[in-house]
């Protein structure tokens, strides 16, 4: 399967999420989920239903395929690194569930 979650650039506060930081989450996805690709960053707006607070965000697009049996660990590291960058929600989503192979090229 392939997951595609935006990795907020700001805290809702407005400050800046530290570089290394951002970089330090690119790490760990590759290392749990054997790859990852940062796709550019991206800006969009999000209205919070609880309240209809209109948040602008500026984030960085990521991609992970990863085995279809990962779902669960993949939007719980989501929810964490959300939780860490203190937001009130992380989008994510999944597509090829059953579609994306790594296929191996001999050599």
């Amino acid at each position: 399967m392939k997951f595609t979650t935006l990795i907020p650039m700001y805290f809702n506060d407005g400050s800046a999420v530290p570089i290394d930081r951002l970089q330090a989450i690119l790490r760990e996805l590759a290392f749990q989920f054997g790859g990852c690709s940062d796709e550019g960053n991206t800006k969009g707006q999000w209205i919070d239903p609880a309240d209809s607070t209109l948040y602008g965000d500026e984030c960085k697009r990521v991609s992970v395929s990863c085995d279809r049996n990962m779902l669960e660990e993949a939007k719980e590291t989501v929810v964490r690194i959300g939780s860490e960058l203190k937001q009130r929600a992380m989008y994510f989503e999944v597509r090829d569930y059953d579609g994306v192979q790594i296929l191996e090229v001999p050599s």
